[in-house]
């Protein structure tokens, strides 16, 4: 029949499962039937779930797909942190045979900011492209390249063109001085 475990008292750790004998101890819950989605469950109906290792990786492994849901309030978010790691890759997404997609809700924003911002495309092929689409934007600044501070570098290999096409084209420099608008 079931297994059932009730604690009867309203304190931290009510029920506790321990190991304490050596450094090659685990604990391994199992479900070697179970085909659903919930097969092995943790629930929290009030408060959270969590998981700590210490000085050790938490890995997911599964034939099927990884999903984390928050689905209780319009104030609902998803972190994901880290707090200690100083590398490049502190915080890596990785698809080794697909894509990567990140897609916000219309009218919310998709924010990317730190340091530098690196695009790179690994297709190594000659028609190899990178894309900036707006399909719905009609503004005059649909499309807008701003750096505040420094300038904007658009450079193309030699014997190739840089086609900018469309309405009219206007340059305004925003200094007073000789050869502000210069094309060699």
């Amino acid at each position: 029949g079931q297994l059932t475990m009730t604690s009867k008292t309203d304190e931290a750790s009510a029920i506790s499962m321990t190991t304490n004998q050596g450094s090659s101890e685990t604990i391994v819950v199992t479900n070697t039937q179970g085909t659903g989605d919930g097969a092995i469950a943790l629930t929290s109906t009030v408060g959270g779930v969590e998981i700590t290792g210490k000085n050790s990786t938490l890995t997911m492994a599964t034939a099927g797909d990884v999903a984390l849901t928050a689905n209780t309030a319009a104030s609902d978010n998803i972190t994901i942190t880290n707090t200690q790691g100083t590398a490049e890759d502190a915080l890596k997404f990785v698809a080794t045979a697909g894509g990567v997609d990140i897609d916000a809700a219309a009218g919310k924003d998709v924010n990317i900011s730190g340091g530098q911002l690196t695009m790179t495309s690994k297709t190594d092929e000659a028609t190899d492209n990178i894309t900036i689409t707006n399909t719905q934007g009609t503004a005059e600044d649909a499309l807008k390249l701003v750096a505040t501070a420094g300038g904007v570098d658009i450079d193309a290999a030699a014997g190739k063109d840089v086609n900018i096409s469309g309405g009219q084209l206007t340059m305004t420099s925003k200094t007073d001085e000789a050869s502000a608008i210069s094309m060699t």
